[in-house]
């Protein structure tokens, strides 16, 4: 008797403590941040972040050696104009170039531009070819991660036109690059003219500071840009700034932060000899990988933000809309008839053939709005593709219930 009054208050005890760790995991869940990020790994994050760095580590390297090619047909190797590029291209990507520890050296950059001072040579004619091609694969795989991110379907839309839209993207960002280097060159030089006028020291550590920040700033702005107009122009949704921009600041500010450090993967060296011959470009290769997260995380937040307001990824035309009404009630219907089904199995002998026959008219209804084509859409925008090919999905899916009706 004893035992089983203790054994009680110990279940109790213990019910109580169940459902307080079951509390807090619905409360954790709930948390914005956590559903932002299993929205993420619901959608395979990784597994097209990894797709991305993995274009975007050739685009790089051939971006590279067309850039001082180009140095070099256009500015006769400047020595100036190819240092100028060296410091653009680590301001963006710390110790990529440098004498020991980075990928190239610039005597080996200097050579590039050197060959090229007359005409663009062979090796220059196809570097600017795997440009090209890799800069459309990456933006290509950027938009399609980012639209799975989104649950949008595949865009439809003709190749061509999609191709020329991201190699416009591609070019439309590597050109802000640029503008990003020069406007921060540009501001340190001015900053440093009025410091001198006014007789202040031009190389105190509170000018290098104010470089510094204006650097980054500059970049902040850049990176967060760049992630608004893709969620907003290459995926095709019709969201709002005011949705967009707060994932797009926090995505921005993650790979600000990230591009300042990879000069740590870029200058470790491993003491296996075997793998120093490979550590910059596994870094490298992290480095996009970890980029290509933010991006999608940073998207995943967006799309989280948009289902919360309840605000559509896509604006619905009036065609699009008697589509999705029709779907409406090509579901509905489908519905009564899984129901009718389920009705009549449970029915006792007595309701039989009231249950049959309601089958039999909730099939008819069913028969009769199949049998009426959808209305017509434009099949090329995203949101009547995902319409259609629901109502495709569910066509399946009622053959086979009609298959077991029709088997009874």
């Amino acid at each position: 008797m004893s035992d089983s009054d203790g054994a009680a208050p110990e279940a109790g005890r213990l019910d109580v403590a169940v459902e307080r760790a079951t509390a807090l995991t619905q409360r954790t869940l709930g948390l914005f941040p956590v559903r932002v990020w299993r929205h993420f790994l619901q959608h395979n994050g990784f597994l097209l972040a990894a797709g991305v760095s993995y274009q975007a580590l050739f685009a790089i390297f051939a971006a590279i050696y067309l850039a001082f090619a180009i140095a070099g047909l256009w500015l006769g190797g400047s020595e100036e104009a190819v240092n100028g590029l060296i410091d653009m291209i680590n301001s963006y990507i710390p110790n990529l170039i440098l004498p020991e520890g980075g990928v190239v050296t610039p005597d080996q950059v200097q050579e590039i531009a050197a060959n090229t001072t007359g005409v663009l040579s062979i090796t220059g004619l196809i570097a600017l070819g795997t440009v090209i091609w890799t800069a459309i694969g990456w933006v290509t795989f950027s938009r399609r991660a980012t639209r799975d991110i989104f649950g949008l379907p595949p865009d439809r839309r003709s190749y061509v036109l999609l191709k020329a839209r991201d190699l416009l993207a591609a070019l439309i960002f590597g050109i802000s690059l640029i503008i990003g280097s020069i406007l921060s060159s540009a501001s340190a030089g001015v900053l440093s003219w009025v410091l001198a006028q006014l007789g202040w020291d031009t190389g105190s550590d509170g000018l290098n500071l104010s470089i510094h920040i204006g650097t980054v700033l500059v970049s902040f702005v850049l990176m967060s840009a760049a992630l608004a107009a893709m969620v907003r122009f290459l995926t095709g949704t019709s969201l709002h700034w005011r949705i967009i921009w707060p994932g797009a600041l926090l995505g921005g500010g993650a790979m600000t932060i990230l591009q300042f450090g990879a000069g740590f993967l870029l200058s470790y060296t491993p003491s296996n000899p075997l793998l120093a011959t490979f550590a910059i470009f596994i870094g490298l290769l992290l480095w996009f990988r970890i980029n290509g997260v933010v991006m999608l995380v940073a998207s995943s937040w967006i799309a989280v933000a948009a289902k919360d307001r309840d605000v559509p990824l896509l604006h619905q035309t009036e065609a699009e809309r008697r589509l999705a009404e029709y779907q409406a009630l090509l579901t509905a219907a489908r519905i009564r008839v899984r129901e009718a089904h389920a009705a009549r199995d449970t029915a006792p002998w007595h309701r039989a053939w009231a249950a049959g026959r309601a089958v039999r008219a909730a099939e008819a209804e069913l028969a009769d709005l199949e049998a009426t084509p959808p209305p017509p859409a434009d099949t090329s925008t995203p949101l009547a593709q995902r319409l259609l090919s629901e109502l495709n999905r569910g066509a399946r899916d009622t053959g086979g219930v009609k298959d077991v009706g029709g088997s009874r």
